[in-house]
């Protein structure tokens, strides 16, 4: 007799059902970002979670690709990141539209790297791209968005965030022109943040070109300060380096909108960071949160992606990791849902009352006494508990405190339930 193996219904290796109060913050964060990509003048788009194999070029991402075939024996993957379906969307799509596009997307990637390590292989991420300027401004722009948005989302630089910039043309630069037998091994030592290496193969340099190669991914130092840029000159300069000078113009004049923006007190210069991307060509940065060993975000210039699908046009934009994002964000110490409990149809109309004032209210049709529902409010994380009452009154209790309960009008639970939720004591 055949052994019959029994389904699994657990979600796969990698991915993992998101939950309330969770999905709801999820869902929050997400609309709260799409508002300031809005105010910014950028066009949400949506691109299919499946690409032919062809579009996917690039090694690293390839690898990590889940790959599957469709009904004719092509190859395709599920999206690993979203820079080169936006690339291929604006070569099909908008070719006969004048440049620049300013796109924005909040959707999911999906990548299998790592998941043995407790990485996730389902990432819910939010970006922008802005297609078809060579201006460095809008690498500033997309840079000084990004710390609008995590400020809107209650993060303050440089105690919870800093945006760290890098250079790609600098010190591919001064390597064409100081080691150009050994700059391919060298980017990709750098590129993996493995200094070890780099500093091996610096040993079989000229003194002046080792010191270079080991001094450059060291310059570190926040970007208000002038003296990594100095610095970063005179390795340049001592190397005959004209395209590394030019590179570091670029990021001058980067700084010099960032300041404008007002932004530039959350940014570290790091001009050892060259991306983890073949395709960055030029600005590239990451943001990193307090306490977190990952990045929460990360973007930088692709000046020649678009090339692949016959369109010349830079690039430059960012991607931010929602679920890294959630877990540093600061708790929000009150709720404004509201957990109704029974009253017949006397709670039903006090529901429809408080919601058209914009409460949120969960309603229970059971009668339970108030430790139940306190209990209850705790799981769903509501912030109050409701009991209508005869008159228009009604018995509200706040979940927090377990302070006791007060019996208001329920025209009055509104602005008490709105003025604590934001903070102000009434």
């Amino acid at each position: 007799m055949d052994r019959v193996t029994p389904r699994k219904f657990a979600t796969t290796p990698g991915t993992r059902d998101v939950l309330p109060p969770e999905s709801t913050r999820l869902v929050d964060v997400q609309a709260k970002i799409r508002e300031r990509f809005r105010l910014f003048g950028f066009g949400e788009v949506l691109t299919p979670a499946l690409e032919y194999s062809e579009v996917i070029e690039e090694p690293k991402l390839r690898d990590v690709s889940f790959k599957l075939f469709d009904p004719d024996n092509q190859m395709v993957m599920l999206r690993p990141e979203m820079t080169t379906p936006i690339a291929r969307l604006v070569s099909q799509r908008l070719a006969g539209s004048p440049p620049p596009h300013k796109l924005s997307y909040v959707l999911p990637v999906y990548r299998r790297a790592d998941v043995g390590r407790g990485r996730s292989a389902e990432l819910y991420q939010a970006g922008v791209e802005v297609v078809g300027s060579p201006s460095s401004q809008e690498d500033a722009a997309a840079i000084a968005l990004l710390v609008d948005v995590l400020g809107s989302l209650g993060l303050r630089a440089p105690g919870h965030f800093a945006v760290v910039l890098g250079q790609t043309a600098f010190y591919e630069g001064y390597l064409r022109h100081v080691a150009p037998h050994v700059a391919p091994e060298i980017l990709r030592a750098l590129a993996a943040k493995d200094l070890v290496a780099v500093d091996a193969l610096a040993e079989g340099l000229s003194k002046e070109a080792a010191l270079g190669v080991r001094g450059i991914p060291r310059l570190v130092g926040p970007a208000s300060d002038g003296a990594v840029l100095e610095e970063a000159v005179r390795f340049a300069e001592r190397g005959g380096a004209s395209e590394a000078l030019v590179a570091l113009e670029d990021l001058r004049e980067i700084l010099r909108h960032l300041e404008a923006h007002e932004a530039l007190e959350a940014v570290i210069l790091d001009l050892g960071l060259i991306g983890r991307h073949n395709y960055y060509t030029g600005a590239v940065y990451e943001a990193y949160a307090a306490g977190m060993g990952f990045t929460i975000a990360n973007g930088g210039r692709y000046d020649n992606l678009l090339e692949r699908f016959g369109q010349d046009l830079p690039a430059t934009g960012f991607a931010i990791y929602l679920e890294r994002l959630l877990s540093v964000l600061p708790e929000e110490d009150s709720s404004d849902l509201v957990v109704l409990i029974g009253g017949g149809v006397g709670g039903t109309e006090t529901a429809g009352v408080l919601r058209a004032s914009g409460i949120p209210v969960l309603h229970l049709s059971e009668e339970l006494p108030l430790p139940e529902a306190l209990s209850y409010a705790r799981s769903v994380e509501a912030g109050w508990v409701l009991y209508p009452g005869e008159a228009g009154a009604a018995e509200l209790a706040a979940v927090r405190n377990g302070s006791g309960s007060e019996v208001l009008k329920v025209e009055e639970v509104a602005g008490k339930v709105l003025s604590e939720a934001r903070g102000v004591a009434r």
